[in-house]
């Protein structure tokens, strides 16, 4: 199972599984009360609408953090990078955590994506920001899209659908 999140004109979709807003919530839980976050890494499907997560990482160990801030260090991270790309799974943006707070992005958290949409180091055009909010068991998850004329995009959740065949 899976979240589908969804621009307003239906041009741009996320899908992440379960058990990566799991593994993102257990990131949080870890964190406490001081921020957090890593990168997410995936692919995109054939017609490039639609951005599947596939992993997440954690922050690196070189990583700093506080009750406001966070800033992802780089340790390992290279290397984890070019495990995935030879999986043919890319880096696709970013997951931060803002602890006892909404999942919206701060001025910092969207200037950095809108630097990563324009960098040529990241070769992310139109990188993802999750941001989780909220504290153990009453978290919130919100998505965003960043592309590169400055333009934030809210991705919103859709409905779960069952496909379960005797309904």
């Amino acid at each position: 199972m899976q979240s589908i999140y969804q621009s307003s004109d239906k041009k741009l979709n996320v899908e992440i599984p379960f058990d990566i807003i799991e593994a993102i919530k257990q990131y949080s839980d870890t964190a406490g009360r001081n921020e957090t976050g890593g990168i997410l890494i995936g692919n995109y499907n054939n017609s490039h609408d639609t951005a599947q997560i596939k992993n997440v990482t954690g922050p690196p160990a070189d990583s700093k953090s506080g009750r406001n801030w966070f800033y992802r260090g780089l340790k390992n991270l290279q290397t984890k990078l070019n495990e995935y790309w030879n999986k043919k799974q890319y880096y696709l943006g970013e997951w931060h955590y803002h602890p006892y707070s909404s999942p919206s992005p701060s001025t910092v958290d969207t200037s950095q994506m809108f630097k990563i949409a324009i960098s040529s180091d990241y070769r992310c055009p139109e990188p993802v920001m999750l941001i989780i909010g909220g504290s153990r068991g009453k978290y919130q998850i919100a998505v965003f899209v960043f592309v590169r004329s400055d333009r934030m995009i809210e991705l919103k959740m859709l409905p779960q659908v069952s496909h379960n065949k005797s309904e």
